[in-house]
């Protein structure tokens, strides 16, 4: 029987009627996911997927030949030779580590500047990785060498509080003051469901441990007066289905690029002068550190609270550790007193309209209560 060659697109298309009631159908090679595509695609945040193809596509360019021929050259280097000595296969085995240095030079030749070359040679390395044909770089290889950044923004506590009191809008609050409280990366904000809160009536600061979505690490924090106050009203005012604090309209959360243009948006409505410089939400983990560092806060304590590594002789220490001392010596400084006018008052409205909404239920269980008791009489 003749092969019928069609592609994806027309599949819903196929006349299934037929003598034999079989047909065979051939897909167009050309339609399969290439191996750059499936491994991109193993990625859920769309920035990480960007800097990887970014990376590959330029690496192309510079080695002459496409991720296909790329993957099986790495194949073939790690492919045992019959009668090879331990040294050859060795060499051959760091042909990319080597290849990988010159590119780095090269990316640094067309203008790249450090961080960023190192940067997109992570997409080669991880490409490897994903194959199980992994790279490891040598001590003191030029491409593992970063600078500290200074083109992000010195987030000040008095910017924080003037980018709070110009948000006109309830999530834009909460997102600011929460950044202000936890200094949680942007990944592990945006990924809170609101099963997972803590117990919001609890006395402030009220402590939270949970665990981190990157390093898989526990983030032993607290939330502020002013936070608790705006999550309860924004829990109360923003009923959704949807799992996630910070919902997108489907059942997703909000993206990490909406957050950022927020900020940048809040910046310019308080007048904060910006500059060149860079304001995303890791300016908020960067100010809290640095304050707490200022203040004397012991670096292990900072880095349990916001949600950084501890080597594990000392964590397993820590576990009577109480997080408020430090969370209140170091919100003193952040800003925390400047907010205590008005969570008062947000609180007190709050606490009125929700002992409202219980008294109103309860006296309407019980007209429906004494309705059926009625109802229920004979007569």
């Amino acid at each position: 029987m003749r092969k019928q060659k069609i592609s994806r697109d027309n599949l819903n298309n196929i006349d299934i009627t037929s003598k034999s009631k079989i047909h065979k159908i051939e897909i167009d090679n050309d339609l399969k996911p290439t191996s750059m595509t499936e491994f991109l695609d193993s990625f859920r945040k769309k920035s990480t997927r960007r800097m990887y193809k970014r990376g590959l596509d330029l690496f192309s360019e510079f080695y002459g030949k496409d991720v296909e021929t790329i993957l099986k050259e790495r194949k073939d280097d790690l492919t045992l030779r019959a009668n090879e000595s331990l040294v050859d296969a060795k060499q051959r085995a760091t042909r990319f580590e080597k290849l990988l240095e010159k590119f780095h030079g090269w990316l640094l030749d067309q203008g790249y500047k450090l961080n960023t070359a190192r940067t997109l040679c992570l997409g080669l390395m991880q490409l490897f990785r994903y194959y199980n044909m992994g790279i490891t770089l040598r001590t003191g290889s030029p491409v593992s060498q970063t600078v500290i950044t200074t083109s992000d923004f010195i987030l000040q506590p008095e910017h924080v509080r003037a980018m709070f009191h110009a948000a006109k809008d309830l999530r834009s609050k909460l997102l600011i003051s929460m950044g202000s409280d936890l200094g949680w990366r942007i990944s592990d904000t945006l990924s809170i469901q609101r099963s997972e809160l803590p117990n919001l009536e609890q006395e402030p600061p009220t402590q939270w441990i949970r665990m981190t979505k990157k390093e898989k690490v526990v983030a032993k924090s607290c939330l502020s007066k002013t936070t608790l106050a705006l999550l309860k009203e924004y829990l109360f005012s923003f009923p959704t289905k949807n799992p996630y604090l910070f919902h997108s309209n489907s059942q997703n959360h909000i993206s990490e690029e909406t957050v950022n243009a927020r900020l940048r948006d809040l910046a310019r409505d308080a007048g904060i002068e910006v500059a060149n410089s860079k304001l995303h939400w890791h300016c908020f983990r960067k100010m809290i550190i640095s304050q707490a560092k200022n203040l004397g806060i012991d670096p292990d304590i900072i880095k349990l609270m916001v949600g950084k590594s501890v080597k594990k002789d000392i964590l397993t220490y820590m576990t009577g550790i109480d997080v408020r001392t430090a969370f209140n010596k170091l919100q003193g400084v952040l800003g925390i007193k400047a907010f205590t006018e008005e969570s008062e008052d947000i609180i007190q409205t709050m606490d009125s309209r929700i002992k409202s909404f219980e008294n109103a239920m309860i006296q309407l269980e019980n007209e429906n209560q004494n309705f059926k008791t009625r109802i229920s009489k004979p007569e």
